[in-house]
This record gives structure tokens, C-alpha cells and sequence, in this order.
């Protein structure tokens, strides 16, 4: 297995046009922002991607260019999640085939598995498909919590690289963190913004914040303040952070609000259009977070 993923991994926004295609020029721009200011690989198709609910032409299109547009300059992890084995055994092909570094699966969610059947689910995973895979623990989505018991045994399996952790639990998370603290090789990476300086603290070896999209200068300033001890640079960034978090308050489901503000703030700096998968409705003309980023851009020269 190849050395383990460490910094901050942005689970990239899915730029579209008002028809609904990929606007590649968007990607391009994005992703070039996202290398620039250090991060340490890029995570399409996950939740802030909209990934699940993309058609699979604009998911193997963005998987492609994304692939391209990094061209080995960092990782490349496709999220895989669906409804069915099959469907992530065959996305997962393509995303080998297209050159990606790694996958990332959320539990099929439609009909719940056991724990014993997720168990069996990240085996199949880990070993009828070529690339590393990550354990990704989403239940505000999938309506499926793994304990950190099941994850622990899931993360032995053969052919499983690592962890995100957007569960919300620090406790959780600590406690595999914890029990992983001897497997140098497994990438811990915790999900929710607010909770990286923890996390980092505990054991995570990076973070994949949604915020990220919008200001990779904090997660990546955070990850490196904590590296180096420098508590004073992390609180700062910390404060920042939670500050970012008014960007998705605009929706009643948190992880909806979550794209749809980031591609409104993305939009105001330039990046892209503010459309989402249809029928999702794009943000437009939100005081707070124009006010959030025009400090932001002021701040960081954007």
C-alpha cells in the first residue's frame, strides 16, 4: 500500500451550469486555487460534491478532469457511495481506470446493513476493486452509525487505507484514533470543520473539510499550527473556522446548506456559478455571507 495521505483534503464542490452539465473552466479554476494554497489531495463526488446525486455521466466526467487538471501534482479520492455493491464496484473501476489514487465509501443506505454485513460490505470492497479504500462514516446521510468498534475491525480489512469521520462524535473518534495509534500506515482523517483541532490533537493525521472549498488558508494553517505545537496560530485559525460556519446556514438539512453556500461564496469570489444538481435550489443574495467573504478576501488577498 502506498504511503499514507496526511493535510488537508478538500471534498470538492461539483461546479454546473445553469443546464445542469459540468462547467469544466469552473473545475479548472477550483482546483488550481485548492493545489496553490497547499492542500494535500482532492476528494470529489463525496457529500459536499453532491456525488450520489449527480448523473453518471457528470461523475465520470469529473472524476476524468480531475484526474487531468491534477495531473500527480496530489492524490486523487472519488467517492464511490451508491445504493448497491455492483454500483460501487463499477464506479470504483472507472475511477481506476481514469487514474485515480483511492475511494471513498459511505454504506449503501436504502436498505441499512448490520454490523456484520458492513463488515462484509468493506471486505467485498477492499478486495474485488484496484484502488485503496477509505471508510467514510456519514449517518446525518446514510442514516447508518458505525461504532468505533466496527470501524476499528473494518480498518484490519485488507486493502482499506483509511478513515473520514463525519459522525460528529469526538468521543468516537478518539477512541479510534486510539486503538489505530500503532498503524502509521492508516490515514485518520476527521470531516466536520469545527472539530479538525481536535481531531488533529487526538491522533487524525488530516482533515477533510467541506470549508476547505471556500478557504483552504485556515484547514491547511490549522493542520500546520498543530503539527508544530503553535497553539496560538491554531486557535486563530480555529476562530476563522467557526466563523466559515455561517456560510451554511440556508438550508433546513445542514448538509445540503453545506454545497449550496459554499458554491454561493465560491461564486462571489469568481470561482463559479452557485448551481446545484437540479431540482436543489441555488443560494442567491445571502448579506451574511457576502459580509463573511469579503473579510475573507480582504484578509487573504483573494
Amino acid at each position: 500500500m502506498k504511503k499514507r495521505i496526511e493535510g488537508i483534503v478538500p471534498p470538492v464542490v461539483t461546479p454546473l451550469k445553469t443546464d445542469g452539465t459540468l462547467d469544466r473552466g469552473a473545475l479548472c479554476r477550483h482546483h488550481e486555487y485548492l493545489i496553490k494554497n497547499r492542500v494535500a489531495g482532492l476528494f470529489v463526488l463525496g457529500t459536499t460534491g453532491e456525488g450520489p446525486a449527480l448523473p453518471q455521466k457528470i461523475k465520470e466526467e469529473t472524476i476524468v478532469r480531475t484526474v487531468e487538471n491534477c495531473n500527480r501534482r496530489v492524490p486523487v479520492l472519488v467517492g464511490i457511495s451508491a445504493d448497491n455493491l455492483q454500483d460501487y464496484l463499477d464506479l470504483a473501476d472507472f475511477a481506476a481506470r481514469s487514474g485515480a489514487d483511492g475511494v471513498v465509501a459511505a454504506p449503501p443506505c436504502y436498505l441499512p446493513l448490520e454490523n456484520r454485513e458492513l463488515l462484509e460490505f468493506y471486505r467485498i470492497l477492499g478486495a474485488e476493486q484496484p484502488l485503496p479504500v477509505y471508510v467514510y462514516n456519514m449517518p446525518a446521510m446514510t442514516k447508518i452509525l458505525m461504532p468505533p468498534e466496527l470501524v476499528v475491525e473494518i480498518l484490519q480489512l485488507p486493502g482499506i487505507a483509511g478513515y473520514k469521520d463525519s459522525a460528529g462524535s469526538a468521543a468516537d473518534f478518539e477512541k479510534v484514533a486510539s486503538e489505530m495509534r500503532d498503524r502509521r500506515e492508516i490515514s485518520l482523517f476527521m470531516g466536520p470543520d469545527t472539530l479538525l483541532q481536535g481531531a488533529l490533537r487526538a491522533g487524525a493525521c488530516g482533515g477533510v473539510n467541506s470549508g476547505a472549498n471556500l478557504a483552504p488558508q485556515f484547514y491547511v494553517g490549522m493542520y500546520e499550527a498543530c503539527r508544530k505545537g503553535d497553539e496560538a496560530a491554531a486557535e486563530k485559525y480555529q476562530r476563522w473556522i467557526v466563523d466559515l460556519q455561517k456560510v451554511y446556514q440556508f438550508r433546513e438539512n445542514i448538509c445540503c446548506g453545506v454545497a449550496a453556500g459554499l458554491k454561493y461564496a465560491l461564486s462571489r469570489l469568481g470561482f463559479m456559478e452557485p448551481f446545484m444538481t437540479r431540482p436543489a435550489r441555488p443560494i442567491d443574495g445571502e448579506p451574511v455571507i457576502d459580509d463573511f467573504v469579503k473579510r475573507f478576501s480582504a484578509e487573504f488577498k483573494i
